[in-house]
């Protein structure tokens, strides 16, 4: 499948970046580069071989790339040198990911890509100094693979910050996006992925995102409930994106959520889809599959990218089913139960219902303590996920926490 492009090639990094379609997920890859997910010349090498938005070719790209640091990391193992293993098996882990984006989910490829992630991942754990790994929660029959990690094993009780991923992330880029900086503070973490996300998709595609995604987060917060090394009075949650909505639903619910921290604020994802889409979007049906069939007047080509991930997550397959779908998440009338402290954090630059939103967060929870940052926008991305600066959003989110659990701590 074929997307637009506004041009038929594609040989200037600089120029790449002029893409829509190219633009987001490229970046986030760039700005995982702080934390070693990354390097600028690997991302390069995949970016200049793409003439067009082709999503075969994408996952093509990101597999021939990660295929050759993965035997890179065997090698290096094979030959003693942990360390140069552990930094090439966290860089495969994430470009399997990368290539796992837009592979078909349910298909064999899909299944390899996720799981060869998790794998690598798993090996580059063996080679770091935190103490934990997988595991596997469950309930009701769901399993929901996760990652609890700790600084050490000392098993000394220690603030924990439980991170709640969107629609896209796993939880192994979700490491490098806030584990890695919550460890390195001290802090146990652990990282989540619930219905209809990666590492569930990779187990069951048929798991879908659900409204309700407090049930299955009451399952993780059991999990660090009963466990010696985690400080139950000092236990935040972190939501990305859609992540945020679902944080901010199970805070409603479960008062073991100690702080809530919202990156940015998503209290009603229709009137957020909505803006993004223009109100000719809904004007209109189509099947997922013919989306690039969409003249750019309709519909941009990084939004037909949007809609097509959402839809294969939610279980939609047509644009108004998926409209009509997330009128289900809404959490603005739960608000009032919210007593935790609070940080909302959202880009400089943002549409205006994003900004409608923060202002609602901010004036609807019931707390004392509820902190706003604006994070200035080095690039449109920061408008929503900060990847251009990820180690000053960590700065931001950190600080407020060690103000917050442990007064005087630095970090």
């Amino acid at each position: 499948m074929e997307l637009d492009s506004n041009s038929a090639s594609n040989t200037v990094f600089t120029d790449i970046l002029k893409h829509p379609e190219f633009e987001f997920k490229l970046f986030r890859e760039l700005g995982l580069a702080a934390f070693g997910a990354s390097t600028l010349g690997e991302c390069f090498s995949v970016a200049q071989g793409m003439s067009m938005w082709d999503l075969p070719g994408w996952v093509r790209g990101w597999s021939l790339l990660t295929a050759e640091v993965e035997q890179q990391a065997r090698l290096a193992m094979e030959q003693g040198h942990t360390t140069s293993a552990t930094e090439h098996y966290l860089r495969a882990a994430n470009y399997f990911h990368m290539a796992e984006y837009y592979a078909i989910i349910g298909e064999g490829e899909h299944v390899h890509l996720g799981m060869k992630c998790e794998e690598c991942f798993q090996y580059a754990l063996q080679g770091l100094p935190w103490g934990g790994g997988l595991v596997e929660l469950s309930a009701n029959g769901k399993a929901y693979p996760s990652y609890f990690l700790r600084p050490d094993d000392s098993g000394a009780p220690r603030p924990t910050l439980l991170v709640v991923p969107g629609i896209e992330s796993s939880g192994e880029e979700l490491y490098f996006y806030h584990g890695i900086s919550a460890l390195r503070r001290g802090y146990n973490v652990l990282l989540f992925q619930g219905p209809g996300q990666a590492g569930v998709l990779r187990r069951d595609p048929a798991s879908h995102v659900q409204h309700d995604y407090e049930i299955p987060l009451q399952v993780a917060l059991d999990f660090l409930h009963d466990r010696a090394d985690v400080d139950n009075d000092r236990l935040a949650l972190i939501g990305n994106g859609l992540g945020s909505y679902f944080a901010t639903r199970v805070t409603a619910f479960d008062p073991r959520v100690k702080a809530l921290v919202v990156n940015p604020p998503y209290l009603n994802l229709h009137r957020l889809f909505v803006e993004m889409l223009g109100q000719r979007a809904l004007m209109f049906d189509v099947d997922y599959h013919a989306l690039n069939e969409l003249p750019p007047s309709l519909m941009r080509g990084d939004l037909k990218l949007m809609v097509l991930n959402m839809c294969r997550r939610f279980g939609v397959s047509r644009l108004q089913a998926l409209v009509k779908c997330t009128e289900a998440f809404s959490v603005e009338d739960l608000l009032y139960r919210i007593h935790c402290p609070t940080l909302c954090i959202r880009g400089e630059k943002t549409n205006a219902e994003m900004v409608r939103q923060t202002e609602e967060f901010c004036s609807g929870v019931r707390t004392e303590v509820k902190d706003l940052i604006l994070i200035p926008n080095l690039h449109e991305s920061d408008a929503f996920n900060h990847y251009s600066n990820l180690p000053r959003l960590n700065q931001l989110v950190f600080d407020w926490l060690d103000d917050l659990f442990q007064p005087g701590a630095s970090s």
